[in-house]
């Protein structure tokens, strides 16, 4: 099985950039060409939603299109299916180039159930955290988060100059979050807010968490989705209200990943900073009630041992190797795409 990424006429390098994180993390590979079924991904009449659909079980391209203008028409032709990605909002309907393809891989590799609807999603909204550093990613989250229907966002700003950025900092940040038809309320926040929440949920690209598939994040105002944590803001938070989620990319990557050396070279990159993680959280934790130096150093090494060793179960344990179909990894020859579909501009 093989999924690519297509990017039909995008233009910015920072969405391309992206993209480009988004294939690595989700084991899937840029490409100029299409290899098996044509996928695009519009907001256009007759697209079906991107939930409620089976896994993935062939080779697979996801196209996306230009900033502005979208998917050209000879590319939706020439695709076998177009999905678009519902949205609460009424004013913003669409997500970033680079998050709309992110999105729409995860459920196109994984699958869902049907889309739930209810009467009344805001009280069933959990409340969101975003840290960020860079002020174009935070205005595409923010961007985001409006367009799956959150009115209000707390945001530890660590530079990304949202707030009180230069002029020209802010008016990027705000033309990536739509700002002139985003309603979103945008709250000065630090990690200090978790205090007043009774759940919180750290969402984490990969390592030794459950599975996000698994949480429920349907508990209103009392739950806190917190994105963007590093290491060290998990240790310092350090609450038995605190769940780790994770969205398990690495193990795509593992389960795609044929040669053994590479394998091992994954699943460490994910077991050595969850080792990492372990030993600073249980070495703050022991300051707490053990007094002595060396038995704090003991439990932290027990910590990150164990910690460690759960990311590399987990790893090469339940992401078993995707099958290879017969005659190779693709039965379908790279089809080079309409010159129409990839001029740039």
């Amino acid at each position: 099985m093989t999924l690519s990424f297509l990017a039909d006429r995008v233009e910015n390098p920072a969405n391309l950039a992206r993209i480009d994180d988004a294939a690595m993390l989700l084991g899937a590979l840029r490409s100029s060409s299409i290899v098996g079924r044509l996928i695009a991904v519009e907001n256009t009449a007759g697209a079906r939603s991107v939930y409620g659909r089976r896994p993935l079980s062939g080779d697979a391209t996801l196209v996306v299109g230009n900033e502005r203008r979208g998917l050209s028409r000879e590319t939706l032709r020439r695709a076998d299916e177009t999905v678009v990605i519902p949205t609460l909002s009424r004013t913003v309907t669409t997500l970033n180039v680079a998050a709309a393809l992110a999105v729409a891989a995860w459920y196109v590799l994984h699958g869902s159930g049907a889309q739930r609807h209810v009467t009344t999603p805001e009280i069933r909204m959990p409340a969101l955290l975003i840290i960020g550093d860079d002020h174009v990613e935070v205005g595409s989250s923010l961007r985001s988060a409006a367009a799956f229907g959150f009115r209000d966002v707390l945001l530890d700003d660590r530079g990304a100059g949202w707030f009180d950025g230069s002029s020209s900092i802010r008016r990027e940040a705000f033309a990536a979050a739509r700002r002139h038809k985003n309603p979103l309320r945008v709250h000065r926040a630090t990690l200090e807010v978790v205090a007043r929440f009774d759940e919180i949920v750290i969402v984490i690209p990969c390592g030794a968490a459950v599975p996000l598939k698994r949480e429920r994040l349907a508990h209103g105002r009392r739950q806190l989705i917190i994105v963007g944590a590093g290491e060290e803001d998990i240790a310092r938070i350090g609450t038995d209200r605190v769940r780790v989620a994770t969205l398990g990319v690495g193990q795509i990557a593992f389960a795609v990943a044929r040669p053994l050396p590479l394998r091992a070279a994954i699943a460490a990159a994910f077991a050595v900073p969850a080792a990492i993680a372990g030993y600073h959280a249980v070495l703050g934790l022991s300051q707490i009630g053990v007094p002595s130096l060396l038995w704090r150093e003991v439990f932290a090494w027990t910590g990150a041992i164990f910690i460690g060793g759960t990311a590399w179960t987990r790893m090469t344990v339940f992401a078993e190797p995707l099958p290879l179909r017969p005659g190779g990894a693709s039965q379908n020859e790279p089809q080079p795409l309409l010159t129409a579909a990839t001029r740039k501009g």
